[in-house]
């Protein structure tokens, strides 16, 4: 009995002791991704993963009227949910001049405050309001399009402005990528007469932990010391993926695959053919577009980009706005060096962009 109080008590001497140096090494934000336990957040706060959630037709979105705070090594960034889910104000007040965004993070603003989003520079250049529909945690064109279809059309607006990531936009709804994951999420299938239909999949569960994920969320809610183990992962992550494929120069924008650049283009003009309004689609590069452009690849041999760049000719109510062909001096500046997302430079060199074509 002796023994086993003695190894009691020395157990609870190292957990202590382990929190309290974790809770050191959070306060002075050493570590790449500063976590914050839930039960010790304030009483108007919930944690990351319970911001984001997957309950809805189309997959990913947020809890309503919530506020969720996200600390990176190069950012430190909170966001806040309006009335219904929306990374935004309030929609209450909603006229017919109104524009509405659809995208992933990059549209969602990840990685800045509300204020450095390209939403808001785009409001301030223009005059207009932006409501934005964007939600990040691997949402893809078909998600778009049954925001677009099922959520964001019951707004009035007369424009709708589609930000398009060709680095993993092509393969998130691809269900080859995701065969045997159980998250609740649209996927498209090719019809017998090459037409595509969107599903989810029977045995998906909204929300989905699985038991793992439910200890790990247990020991994330409670202990300082999770935030070790989850920086520990992270850097595990980036090793296997460093040691598989080696220095990352995947570009979407030239090595997608053709039946996903095939698929996307579908969805696109669903959208298009949905919104019957003004539509502009924003393709955004990330550096490694930016280098194999650089290097001679050519734009005009892209599947998807002779599709767009056709549709854009043939429909007066579709503009393609490819961002690739306004480089600046320094890149760098535009992304952030820890994350991969825009800066607050990157998403005001973008809205600026977007606003000339607005105006």
């Amino acid at each position: 009995m002796t023994k086993f109080r003695n190894y009691f008590i020395l157990s609870f001497v190292l957990l202590i002791s382990f929190e309290l140096i974790t809770y050191f090494i959070y306060k002075i934000k050493i570590l790449e991704i500063s976590h914050k336990p839930k039960i010790y957040l304030n009483n108007d706060e919930i944690s990351n993963d319970e911001w984001w959630i997957e309950e809805n037709l189309w997959g990913a979105w947020h809890i309503d009227n919530s506020k969720t705070r996200q600390i990176r090594s190069c950012y430190d960034a909170t966001y806040i949910s309006n009335e219904i889910g929306a990374r935004d104000g309030s929609f209450s007040t909603n006229s017919s001049n109104d524009v509405i965004l659809i995208g992933d993070s990059f549209a969602e603003g990840y990685g800045v405050n509300l204020i450095h989003t390209s939403q808001k520079y785009i409001e301030k250049l223009t005059g207009l309001n932006v409501l934005n529909f964007g939600v990040s945690n691997n949402t893809g064109i078909v998600q778009y399009y049954e925001i677009y279809k099922n959520f964001a059309k019951n707004y009035k607006h007369n424009k709708l402005i589609i930000f398009f990531l060709p680095s993993n936009d092509f393969g998130e709804n691809d269900y080859n990528n995701w065969r045997g994951s159980k998250r609740y999420r649209p996927y498209y299938k090719v019809t017998e007469n090459n037409n595509y239909e969107t599903f989810i999949p029977k045995n998906a569960v909204k929300n989905h932990k699985s038991k793992t994920k439910k200890i790990k969320k247990f020991f994330k809610d409670y202990f300082w010391t999770s935030g070790l183990f989850i920086n520990l992962n992270y850097n595990y992550k980036i090793y296997r993926s460093k040691k598989k494929y080696g220095k990352d120069t995947f570009s979407g924008y030239f090595d997608s695959k053709l039946d996903q650049q095939k698929a996307a283009i579908y969805f696109i003009k669903k959208i298009i053919k949905e919104a019957n309004i003004d539509t502009y689609l924003v393709s955004i590069p990330r550096p490694q577009d930016f280098d194999a452009f650089n290097q001679g690849e050519n734009l005009d041999d892209v599947y998807w980009i002779k599709s767009l760049n056709n549709i854009s000719k043939n429909n007066k109510n579709f503009t393609f706005i490819d961002l690739i062909k306004y480089p600046i001096s320094n890149l760098d500046d535009l992304y952030l060096k820890c994350d991969g997302h825009w800066t607050p430079k990157g998403n005001e060199w973008a809205a600026e962009i977007i606003s000339k074509y607005l105006k």
